[in-house]
């Protein structure tokens, strides 16, 4: 691994002599999407690390308070469509669609988060049955139900495949003529800390899940459902939280 970072590094420096270029593409993810296609790599969802068993994440210089998704990991279990559960369940109308379910939550271990002005949820980890739990309360904090969860070995094995190692790039924007440029300016590298780390940042809300489930409003899928995964995210001030900077 210590040969593939500074193959990185070398090329990241390359990046970097480049100076400004042009943006690949527009709207929200272009500083990282122009960088993947600089490198010649493909967007793809695979739940394995971008480059040589590193992770990349890229983000504007000054946006501190941006949110790194570590990866995306569907429930275990009970149910064979969880996320689709959570959306008919405890979901609530479209503003435009109404005849269709929407869900969108953030998640933490150490506060409840109201969920449609009617329940409350929060996550909860079982360390003898090695689980993480999706708690579900009414509004009298009566527990609805925990059927929801995530193993443990799930996570480590998502965790390990995908963000082991990180390389955390900045980058400073600019526009010309109606036209984005971006200037690669710092790279920084990371190795995770150990899964107990992990667990610990969930139990003190540093690290969250975000659900997204939503509808096209629009176009040839409208009215269809669309899931931008159950994320597992943490801020970008934290990440020191969970990795050791090589």
């Amino acid at each position: 691994m210590e040969q593939n970072i500074e193959e990185f590094a070398l090329k990241f420096t390359e990046i970097k002599n480049l100076n400004w270029i042009e943006g690949t593409s527009n709207g929200k993810g272009n500083v990282g999407i122009t960088f993947e296609n600089i490198i010649g790599k493909e967007r793809e969802n695979f739940p394995i690390a971008d480059y040589n068993g590193i992770e990349i994440k890229t983000s504007l210089k000054y946006n501190s308070r941006l949110n790194i998704t570590l990866f995306s990991a569907t429930f275990d279990g009970p149910y064979i469509f969880g996320t689709q559960y959570l959306k008919d369940q405890y979901g609530w109308s479209d503003k435009v669609l109404s005849q269709n379910k929407i869900f969108y939550a953030t998640i933490t271990a150490n506060k409840l988060t109201k969920i449609n002005n009617s329940y409350f949820m929060k996550l909860e980890i079982d360390y003898f049955y090695q689980k993480v739990y999706l708690v579900i309360l009414d509004n009298h904090y009566n527990l609805i139900e925990k059927n929801c969860f995530w193993n443990f070995k799930t996570l480590q094995e998502k965790l390990d495949a995908k963000m082991k190692y990180l390389a955390f790039i900045e980058a400073e924007k600019k526009k010309k003529n109606s036209t984005t440029y971006f200037r690669y300016t710092n790279i920084t590298f990371y190795k995770i800390k150990d899964f107990s780390t992990f667990l610990s940042l969930i139990e003190k809300g540093e690290i969250k899940i975000v659900f997204n489930i939503g509808i096209y409003r629009n176009g040839k899928k409208c009215g269809q459902t669309y899931d931008h995964g159950t994320n597992f995210e943490i801020k970008k001030e934290n990440i020191s939280m969970l990795y050791y900077r090589l």
